[in-house]
């Protein structure tokens, strides 16, 4: 009965450590036009403002809507400016896209490890 008591216990306890930002993956995924990547790093819907359209998406057609943001601004570069905790409940990072001349703030916004909206702005 111990042996499982312990057990429940290390298993909430291992469920309840929030997992750590990307950080890596988010700057090779931007860099590299990885629309697939990106919208994977959350959970089943995500919000994205892309330019000032705001909607919430289902995994598969926010990768679309994404996909059309990297085709309109292809392989550009990537630099955060600012990069919030490393883990925890709540989280962002932001970041500058930069594609055919134009910066494009990107503001990610995580929630128990799980991307929950990405919001790519001209500056």
């Amino acid at each position: 009965m111990n042996t499982m008591l312990s057990f429940i216990t290390g298993l909430f306890i291992f469920l309840s450590i929030p997992t750590d930002i990307p950080y890596g993956t988010i700057q090779r995924a931007m860099e590299m036009n990885d629309a697939k990547t990106i919208v994977h790093l959350g959970k089943d819907k995500i919000s994205l403002n892309i330019s000032g359209k705001e909607a919430v998406y289902p995994i598969s057609q926010a990768e679309l809507v994404l996909q059309g943001f990297f085709t309109k601004y292809p392989k550009g570069s990537f630099v955060f400016k600012f990069k919030g905790k490393d883990s925890g409940e709540d989280n962002y990072c932001i970041g500058t896209y930069v594609s055919k001349g134009e910066n494009i703030r990107s503001t990610f916004h995580f929630r128990s490890g799980k991307l929950e909206s990405l919001s790519l702005t001209n500056e």
